[in-house]
């Protein structure tokens, strides 16, 4: 089975072939990193191939996106739930959209043992297990099995990462319209048997009460680590400080497929995204009051249904804002080059918890910058080339020439108005003419008319719509309008042209 013959770097350990085997010839085994890896049983299998059929890393939907989806920052209405949600509680708003009608929830908890498994909720005191961040790779078990029973009789939510999200789509192989999927702005997964001496560690037994990855003790803008006690005080740390978080945020510890994850935005397969509205101070600051917001981001029209029916205090915003604080959406991380060296002292020791320690203690501080100067451009990449997808799917692009005061009116009309269409701004300056791309980041500084015309032909722009008073107001556009050869319309709010 090919399954087997993959590369660590392309098994994200969805367990999406473990659950398909319909003899359970396949098992999940860790290697020395702690991450788990299919293992067939020779014995039991009868080679049917279900396995990498069902596989979404070797069966990659890739997806040609027409438009970048609705994105929104909300915040849940009771603040009692917002405080104890890592983000804004849409999470919490659109699963008891599905507990309040009998259906079941489905996503990463901690067990006993605060080792983190894909478990189900059925009422809302069993939902407070599923909330919250969880940064460590869930272990699903028999959870998609679960989940294709469950759908028979009731709605379903299923939350998860996107391979995770992925790897179910694959195993049901049909899209039910009573199971919405939701993945998260995933970072990466750090190991499993990493986390759980970890905690072990700092825990001694059964001394744990409580772990919160993202307290809010301080405010959402500053993202601690606390673990409570039963019987000592609690351990609270920030998480770029804490040594298990800082290995995490460094790109040490994570499955070596997440650093070639194939399912950031366009590939990923669930119907709504989310995670935070880092940044949403600068782009929506009436959704900000550091109390959390959470970032949704709507892909399907099964998405749309389920999140218009949540109670959540929405604002829309766009994808190129929510983006800048949260490039994980398009790419993944970055390995940190130590990565190696770290897990093979790590295997080897007999005192893991001391390698964990050490590695914390030795940063090299030089890598940092370098890394996220790479990471900046592979964004950059990223986004350009899902912006030159979508941009191919339009009918025609269209320029408007608006001062910048009215930008945001007549980005809003005309992204209403000309839906299948590359909207383009241009606004005079001093001695010089800036144009933004309406979907995108992209900002052309031209000085003269024939960069303006070579970027008309470039950008294939088939109509010209112009401000009226920028008409009179300013000679060197009229001048350029004049000669450009383009069908131009002059803008007017009270009849919308004429």
């Amino acid at each position: 089975m090919k399954i087997e013959e993959m590369t660590r770097a392309d098994c994200s350990g969805c367990e999406a072939c473990a659950n398909i085997c319909p003899r359970n010839a396949i098992v999940m085994i860790r290697d020395v990193e702690g991450f788990a890896y299919p293992k067939i049983n020779r014995k039991l299998c009868i080679a049917c191939g279900r396995c990498d059929l069902t596989c979404p890393a070797l069966n990659l939907k890739k997806k040609i996106p027409q438009a970048f989806p609705k994105v929104f920052a909300a915040i849940n209405p009771d603040e009692k739930i917002r405080r104890h949600s890592t983000s804004g509680g849409a999470f919490t708003a659109l699963s008891k959209i599905f507990l309040r009608g009998g259906g079941i929830i489905f996503g990463a908890g901690f067990d006993e043992n605060f080792h983190v498994r894909h478990m189900s909720a059925k009422t809302f005191d069993e939902l407070e297990n599923l909330r919250g961040s969880k940064y460590v790779q869930s272990q699903i078990g028999d959870v998609y099995r679960q989940v294709s029973g469950a759908l028979k009789s009731k709605a379903v939510l299923f939350s998860g990462t996107p391979c995770q999200c992925a790897g179910l789509k694959n195993f049901l192989g049909v899209d039910p319209e009573n199971l919405l999927t939701v993945d998260i702005i995933c970072h990466g997964t750090p190991s499993p048997a990493l986390w759980e001496c970890y905690i072990g560690e700092l825990g001694h037994g059964n001394e744990i009460s409580h772990v919160n990855f993202r307290s809010k003790r301080d405010g959402w803008s500053t993202s601690n680590v606390e673990i409570n006690f039963f019987n000592r005080p609690r351990y609270f740390c920030p998480l770029n400080k804490e040594t298990y978080g800082k290995l995490f945020l460094h790109g040490l510890i994570e499955r070596p497929s997440c650093h070639r994850c194939k399912f950031k935005f366009p590939n990923g397969q669930a119907d709504l995204t989310l995670g935070d509205a880092w940044g949403v101070k600068n782009f929506a600051p009436e959704m900000f009051d550091n109390r959390g917001t959470s970032l949704i981001l709507v892909h399907t029209s099964k998405g749309k249904k389920f999140f218009e029916h949540t109670n959540l205090r929405v604002r829309q915003v766009s994808l190129p804002d929510a983006l800048k604080k949260n490039p994980r959406l398009i790419a993944p991380s970055i390995a940190d080059p130590r990565r190696g060296n770290f897990f093979a002292d790590y295997a080897n020791a007999e005192d893991k918890f001391a390698v964990i320690q050490k590695y914390f203690h030795k940063d090299d501080k030089t890598l940092r910058p370098q890394i996220d100067a790479y990471d900046k451009l592979n964004v950059a990449k990223r986004y350009q080339s899902i912006a030159a997808q979508i941009r191919q799917q339009f009918e025609k692009n269209i320029l408007v020439v608006i001062s910048s005061n009215e930008q945001k009116f007549f980005a809003n009309y005309f992204e209403q108005q000309f839906p299948n269409c590359g909207i383009y701004s241009l606004q005079p300056q001093e001695d010089k003419f800036i144009c933004l791309e309406k979907f995108s980041s992209i900002v052309f500084t031209l000085k003269d008319f024939a960069a303006l015309n070579d970027f008309a032909k470039r950008f294939n722009v088939a109509e010209i719509f112009a401000e009226r008073s920028l008409i009179i107001d300013s000679p060197p556009i009229k001048n350029w309008l004049d000669t450009c050869n383009l069908p131009i319309k002059i803008f007017s709010r009270a009849n919308d042209s004429a």
